[in-house]
């Protein structure tokens, strides 16, 4: 009998399995419920003892997530058997009721005991006692949960403000998770602010500071309103379909939402690409949404029950302003003495950043009744007035504009941010929200401006003391993101938002064009020091023009550092293997001086020979070193400083010693080392010194090459070093290179071996390589840009097909993001010429796309 009803509950259990509706958990909750009682009924009815007698001795409830129906399929069934004080019934009645669930697939988690046992549990193990919160009467006597929940209510009682002290402890506990960014990356569901346990705890606290025991009682109680109890309902139910499908397919016993469980769900909720997003990035969005909706609400829960808790206590209040009030560190506004105009709703905002202030109940309700009077904010001047004052005043940490946001304001404000709410980006680069990270943004440049980084920054701290009003900037850095809503090309179409932004803000046509600006070159700088050669005059002179002018410059390095630090931990790697303050110095010196002509670099040519003549006087004669300076090239001059010329020279002549293949200087230093090689020129140079590097490990990220007229070639890496726990074998790596160029050493093979036991991730997006074949931008080299999946030995491949193709490599700019490259390349045809030949580039599109992706044009 067992086994045919156990066989019934798991198909009718598998056929909820496969659904994966909105209405999956009330129909699972129903058969759970229906299967208990029938078990219940079935057994009570087969003892001699009586049935009625075996009722009243005992009672079944469900508990935690089954106590409020909201348990699914694959996730835990909490029941609780509470017994009575004289029970006929022995503790083996349990199995019989659990056995057949068991059976049919469900994990049944049991407790039992009597109304006083199941109390001293509860006293024990503060989790057991959150789910008793929950408790639902299933079948069996009544009476026995009906005590059970008026001992719960008397403990409450007696523990009141330890219960109350421990769930704010709670919560706290939950932003400090946000402080690890694998938890922005992979969010827990249940634990995440904002998440399941966020919701659990309202409920929780309804309970304790009032007897309420859902959350529609709360309403009445001013505790929540009727749209944010529909939404907290919403959430929960949502969240915890997500949690039984990730149980289901992951096995997982925890909330996390792992990197590839996030494209796993997406595709289960029949999530599709919309606008260039994949549908993982679209499901995430919902989720963060909800996030941080959940947290809003329960901020306000919170702080409005600590404002009754604290009334009849208050301090008496200082008046600030006409209509404003402040007492016990919150403003509060008399309201028929504060009309609701747009001016007045942020200028509360900019108070409590500049004065330390939080908001009372009272103003937290005009202002959530008030908010839509943002909608008449178009051109008035005292909006922006009082909206830089927040940007201004507000501290490092950004609370006031977080709660601005919270509130709904900032999108209501400029509606434009609503569309990038919440948005995210499916990489491991990219870490936060879009929201988030404009947060974050503003966040890093007042760290900047208050010389936080005034060590590891010096040039970024001087340029962030000469700025004049940082509001139009800081405007700018909540704002620069805002075309990703868009897809590509970002920056342009952010930039063409602005206008009509500014517009509605007030702003003056100056404060426009700066945030404009601002806006839509905020990857300029980034995008030209990772892909372009800091000598490339062409490239100077297309930033300098599109930059203007010197105060523009020092806003634009500003934001793109303060971006990229506000991207994530890896961001700060990157930022240090970019040469962007290289590229902004050389910017500042054009925009003071004027462009570099042939006599500038003349005249930068004889200061660099003063410089080292003193330095080399006891090996170097005269002329010698007119001999080294005419072979070099103008590019030489302007990229590598004196100090690392004189290096070179030293090496040189070491070079030239018996028995010498090659010569290097490792500078290394934390996780990055820059490597310098000499070697006499040969073909294939870079390709194959760079495959000796891939092949112990380390993740090359930019390269330079020089060749002198005495044919001796200067290459010059900057390298990451590996995460690895042995540190890198400098010894064998010189071995290594010494056999290569002795024809001892089948680099291929090497490679091709070291890759096949060498884990590589799966790219997120799985697109073709992009080859693009540059003749304009420079005067005198090529520039091929290949953007593609990173891999191992990714230089090494496209260099190796460029030199088979017999083209020579001047610069090598190697980007990665997460597990997209975009590398850079200045080269020349075999001649020394740029590559023009329709034939040759094709050639080379074909090869490398061959090469990179494994497909060939004739397939």
């Amino acid at each position: 009998m067992n086994g045919n009803m156990s066989e019934s509950l798991r198909k009718q259990r598998d056929l909820i399995i496969e659904e994966c509706g909105g209405q999956s958990l009330d129909r699972h909750t129903s058969l759970l419920e229906i299967a208990i009682i029938s078990l219940y009924n079935r057994l009570a009815n087969r003892l001699t003892s009586g049935p009625e007698s075996f009722r009243a001795g005992g009672a079944i409830c469900a508990t935690g997530l089954f106590g409020r129906g909201l348990s699914g399929p694959s996730q835990p069934v909490s029941i609780l058997c509470i017994q009575g004080d004289h029970s006929p019934a022995k503790d083996s009645w349990v199995e019989e009721i659990t056995g057949p669930l068991t059976e049919a697939g469900w994990q049944v988690e049991v407790r039992q005991g009597s109304v006083a046992g199941i109390m001293e549990m509860a006293r024990a193990d503060s989790g057991f006692f959150l789910n008793l919160l929950d408790l639902r009467y299933i079948s069996g006597n009544r009476t026995l949960a009906e005590r059970l929940e008026q001992q719960i209510d008397n403990h409450i009682a007696e523990n009141r403000a330890p219960f109350l002290r421990s769930l704010r402890e709670s919560i706290d506990a939950r932003k400090e998770l946000l402080e690890n960014p694998r938890n922005w990356l992979e969010p827990d569901i249940e634990e995440n602010p904002g998440g399941l346990s966020e919701i659990r705890d309202i409920r929780a606290g309804c309970r304790v500071e009032s007897r309420v025991r859902n959350l529609e009682e709360a309403i009445f109680l001013g505790y929540l309103t009727r749209q944010e109890v529909d939404f907290l309902q919403t959430a929960e139910k949502t969240y915890c379909r997500y949690m039984n499908l990730l149980r289901g397919a992951s096995k997982r016993e925890d909330g996390m939402i792992s990197f590839d469980d996030q494209e796993m769900l997406a595709r289960k909720l029949g999530y599709a690409e919309k606008s260039g997003f994949l549908p993982v990035e679209i499901f995430m969005q919902d989720v963060h949404r909800m996030f941080k909706g959940v947290a809003a609400v329960s901020m306000e829960f919170w702080e409005k029950l600590a404002e009754g808790l604290s009334a009849g206590h208050e301090e008496s209040g200082e008046a600030l302003e006409e209509g404003i009030v402040s007492r016990s560190g919150k403003i509060y506004i008399q309201t028929d003495r504060y009309p609701a105009t747009p001016a007045h709703m942020v200028h509360l905002f900019a108070l409590c950043a500049r004065l330390g202030l939080g908001l009372a109940n009272v103003t937290r309700q005009w202002i959530s009744h008030n908010k839509n009077v943002l909608d008449r904010a178009s051109g008035d001047p005292l909006v922006k007035e009082e909206f830089f004052e927040l940007l201004r005043a507000d501290s490092a940490q950004v609370p006031v504009l977080r709660r601005f946001y919270d509130y709904g304001l900032m999108t209501g404000l400029i509606p434009e941010l609503a569309s990038v709410h919440a948005l995210v980006q499916h990489d491991q680069f990219h870490l936060y929200p879009v929201e988030e990270h404009h947060l974050r943004t503003v966040s890093e440049l007042k760290k900047i401006m208050s010389g936080v980084y005034s060590e590891e920054e010096p040039e970024l701290t001087v340029a962030a003391s000469d700025l004049g009003d940082p509001a139009p900037m800081l405007l700018a850095g909540l704002l620069h993101d805002v075309g990703k809503s868009i897809g590509s090309g970002h920056a342009a179409a952010g930039g063409e938002m602005v206008p009509a932004i500014a517009r509605r803000i007030g702003l003056s046509s100056l404060e426009t064009e700066t945030v404009q600006f601002l806006v839509s070159q905020h990857v300029l700088l980034l995008d030209n020091a990772s892909l372009r050669d800091l000598a490339d005059h062409e490239m100077l002179s297309s930033c300098t023009a599109a930059v203007g002018k010197k105060e523009y410059l020092d806003q634009l390095v500003l934001l793109t550092f303060a971006d990229m630090l506000a991207t994530g931990p890896r961001a700060r790697d990157k930022w240090r293997d970019t040469p962007v303050v290289g590229l902004y110095c050389n910017l500042r010196g054009i925009l003071e001086k004027g462009e570099p002509s042939s006599r500038v670099i003349s005249e930068r040519a004889a200061r660099i020979k003063k410089q080292i003549e003193s330095r080399l006087s006891d090996f170097l004669s005269e002329n010698e070193l007119e001999t080294w300076f005419s072979q070099l090239a103008p590019r030489y001059l302007i990229s590598i400083s004196p100090e690392d010329i004189v290096k070179h020279i030293q090496l040189s002549r070491k070079l030239k010693e018996p028995d010498r293949e090659f010569i290097w200087e490792v500078t290394a230093g934390g996780e990055s080392a820059e490597i310098t090689f000499l070697s006499y020129d040969t073909p294939g140079l870079l390709a194959r010194t760079a495959g000796i590097l891939t092949l112990h490990q380390l993740n090359i990220t930019g390269a330079q090459a020089f060749t002198m007229n005495d044919e001796i070639s200067i290459l010059i890496f900057q390298c990451r070093l590996p995460h690895a726990p042995k540190p890198v074998d400098w010894d064998a790596m010189r071995k290594d290179m010494d056999s290569l160029l002795k024809g001892k050493f089948a680099l291929d093979y090497r490679i091709a071996a070291h890759s096949a036991v060498m884990w590589q991730p799966k790219p997120l997006r799985a697109e073709p390589s992009k080859i693009v074949v540059d003749n304009e931008s420079s005067a005198m080299y090529t520039i091929l840009e290949v953007y593609t999946a990173d891999r191992i030995g990714l230089l090494y491949t496209i260099t190796r097909t460029l030199h088979e193709l017999r083209i020579p490599i001047a610069v090598a700019k190697i980007t990665t993001k997460s597990d997209q490259a975009a590398d850079a390349f200045y080269i020349r045809n075999g001649k020394g010429g740029k590559v023009t030949d329709p034939e040759q580039i094709d050639e080379i599109k074909k090869a490398l796309r061959f090469c990179l992706d494994g497909e060939s044009e004739w397939e």
